[in-house]
Order: C-alpha cells, then sequence, then structure tokens
C-alpha cells in the first residue's frame, strides 16, 4: 500500500523525487489523452508550532492509513491508483 508514517520524516529529496514521478505518471496520462479520474487538493496551514506540525503529520499519517486500509482490495483486478501527500514549508513568492 504506502508508507506514510516514514516518509514524513525525510527530507525534501524524497518531496523532489515523488513530485517528479507525479509529473512523469501525469505526463504519461495527458499524453495518452486518457479521461483519468484524478484528485487534487491544494492548500495553506499555518502551524503554530513545530510540536503542532509534528502533531498533524500524525494523526493526518494515521487517518490516511486507516482509510487506505478500508478501500484498498490488494487481491482486487481493479485499477491501482497512487496516493500523494505532501506538506513542506511554503517558499515566500520574491
Amino acid at each position: 500500500m504506502f508508507e506514510a508514517s516514514s516518509a514524513s520524516r525525510l527530507p525534501a529529496r524524497w518531496l523532489v523525487a515523488t513530485a517528479a514521478r507525479l509529473l512523469e505518471e501525469a505526463g504519461a496520462l495527458a499524453a495518452a489523452d486518457r479521461e483519468a479520474a484524478t484528485l487534487v487538493i491544494d492548500g495553506e496551514i499555518r502551524f503554530a508550532s513545530a510540536a503542532d506540525r509534528a502533531a498533524f503529520a500524525d494523526e493526518l499519517c494515521g487517518f490516511l492509513t486507516a482509510l487506505a486500509g478500508r478501500y484498498h482490495d490488494g487481491t482486487s483486478a481493479g485499477h491501482g491508483h497512487r496516493l500523494v501527500v505532501a506538506v513542506h514549508p511554503r517558499v515566500k513568492e520574491s
């Protein structure tokens, strides 16, 4: 399935590698001119402290792991979907 808890602690290069994979896969879908069902959630959250950010990451990982476990069917012949969630410091625009 996926490893939410370990990925949340990795450095920015993991974020870049994941984003590159997402671009490659989305580009392949667009090039194939496929009408693929997608979901994108984009937003901004401000944390009062590093402890709040860590607690959010732990809660989000737990929630997504439980949600994916509820719907994932490893024995099904259905089409697999990739789930990517990224939280990173927002770069200030110049």
